[in-house]
């Protein structure tokens, strides 16, 4: 059944993509938003489909990270520890992508690559949390010790997560708000959301193959390295 979903989700990624970069590109009208000094962000604001997307998926990746690092110290099953890490990995990624998509929107947007606006910088304080996630995966050897360790650095980093969502509404900041709280609505256009809520669902299954493949591949690590411990007794 697992197998099946994987290979359905896999089969759907192209033309999803496809149909996203149509979205983004085409079927979405240009913007008539104004940016620094009064220009008309047009055609840049089209990186607006795949920022979004990408720190929505990130907040997921991280999510799950959190999730199975609780699960890994509860139950001391390396197997969470896999999913932890390997989610992680996907997660700092697209962490690293929306941060630079950001920066390509801001200069136009705001006059500037980088400004320390409360959304920026707690995102990436994230970053750093969990570049640091992995330099201590690189330096314990011993497994129980670093899913353990790695574990606690990932509930604390996770923490950050609904910072960087809610730090726009706590602070003042130059970031937009896409979701109005006040008006229960979208601050953009039907078709922009349209193209915007394809995007995110395409970037999600694009997350769920990856953390498939790369569960996999840490599956079989572990075994390789379990028969050669045999091996050397």
């Amino acid at each position: 059944m697992k197998n099946r979903l994987f290979r359905l989700l896999l089969w759907l990624t192209l033309p999803m993509v496809i149909l996203a970069l149509y979205g983004a590109f085409i079927y979405a009208p240009r913007a008539k938003w104004p940016g620094a000094h009064g220009v008309i962000l047009g055609e840049i604001q089209r990186i607006f489909y795949f920022h979004v997307p990408l720190a929505w998926v990130m907040m997921i990746a991280f999510g799950v990270t959190f999730v199975f690092s609780i699960l890994f110290l509860v139950k001391k099953r390396l197997w969470y520890d896999i999913v932890a890490s390997a989610s992680a990995e996907i997660g700092i990624v697209f962490a690293t992508l929306a941060i630079l998509t950001g920066s390509m929107w801001a200069k136009p947007a705001w006059g500037t690559y980088w400004t320390w606006d409360p959304r920026l910088t707690t995102m990436l304080l994230l970053w750093f949390i969990f570049v640091g996630y992995f330099i201590l995966r690189e330096f314990v050897e011993e497994d129980e010790k670093r899913a353990r360790l790695s574990s606690v650095i990932a509930i604390i980093g996770f923490l950050d997560v609904p910072l960087v969502f809610i730090s726009v509404r706590l602070w003042r900041s130059l970031h937009p708000v896409v979701i109005e709280a006040s008006k229960k609505s979208f601050s953009i256009a039907p078709r922009m959301l349209y193209a915007l809520l394809f995007s995110l669902l395409t970037f999600t299954i694009i997350y769920a193959v990856l953390l498939h493949i790369r569960v996999h591949l840490g599956e079989v690590e572990l075994k390789i390295k379990i028969l050669r411990r045999k091996e050397e007794i």
